[in-house]
């Protein structure tokens, strides 16, 4: 009986076209004597997009939580107030949380994002940035009229962009570190710009991502980006970038979102 083996394996990512595919090649002998490789490939697109979307909802949960363990603090100081017979305290404490409104993400800017989603989105990742050391704030030219529908792929987009920002950021030596988010409308197409204050593109690699699927470590250049691009031009816009970077920013990528806004104004439930 011949004795068959295979070698240690290589393995690699690559994008090709729209599709991300994992490649695994191992050498293979035959009684002591090489054969040749074989290569091993797998289509992993649809994958990691469902993996993208989980951690779009793994954003909106942590958004919620946040949200349910401010709003108890606050039920626990107003409830000992009144416990303690303080009573006209009590009501002031309340009366403050009704001006102040809903709980207050470390986000400068966001009260010009009126869309929930949107808001809640961007909230939970200023939360997410801000615990490594990151500044998320919303640039002044952020208008969106209508509702955010297709919530996922924007998620999906904004989400990866903003992530790839705040990584940057952190690799970046300036200070104080930021990211700025600006979200537009134009019609039922949803467009967003991410900056942040990282050392920019590197000067060989001015692409959002290179047809080889070679990973970049810091602006994740591997899988991410390549589908949100497939998301964005699937929905007849697309990804690109504005800046490779300069003295006093980072890189700074845009993305565009057809039908994903729905233009019409919300209307109260007592209005209607």
């Amino acid at each position: 009986m011949r004795d068959t083996a295979t070698g240690a394996r290589d393995r690699a990512e690559a994008v090709v076209g729209d599709r991300m595919l994992y490649l695994e090649s191992r050498a293979v002998r035959r009684d002591g004597r090489a054969l040749g490789d074989v290569l091993i490939v797998r289509d992993r697109t649809d994958l990691i997009a469902l993996t993208e979307r989980l951690e779009a909802v793994r954003t909106m949960t942590s958004a919620l939580r946040v949200q349910r363990h401010e709003f108890a603090n606050r039920l626990h100081v107003a409830a000992g107030l009144i416990d303690a017979g303080r009573v006209d305290d009590a009501r002031a404490f309340l009366d403050e949380l009704v001006s102040r409104g809903p709980v207050a993400f470390p986000v400068t800017g966001l009260d010009l994002v009126g869309d929930p989603f949107l808001h809640a989105f961007l909230g939970a990742k200023g939360v997410e940035a801000a615990e490594r050391g990151v500044a998320l704030r919303i640039a002044a030219d952020t208008q969106v009229i209508g509702t955010v529908r297709r919530a996922e792929d924007v998620a999906s987009v904004l989400g990866n962009l903003v992530d790839n920002a705040v990584v940057a950021a952190v690799a970046g030596a300036r200070e104080p570190r930021w990211v700025e988010v600006s979200v537009l409308s134009d019609g039922d197409a949803l467009v967003v710009t991410v900056a942040d204050s990282g050392e920019g593109l590197r000067p060989s690699d001015p692409r959002p991502h290179a047809d080889d699927g070679s990973a970049d470590s810091v602006h994740g250049h591997g899988m991410g980006l390549p589908l949100a691009t497939e998301i964005a031009r699937r929905s007849g816009g697309d990804l690109w970038i504005i800046d490779s970077g300069g003295p006093d920013h980072g890189a700074v990528f845009a993305a565009r979102l057809g039908d994903a806004v729905d233009p019409a104004p919300r209307v109260p439930k007592e209005d209607r």
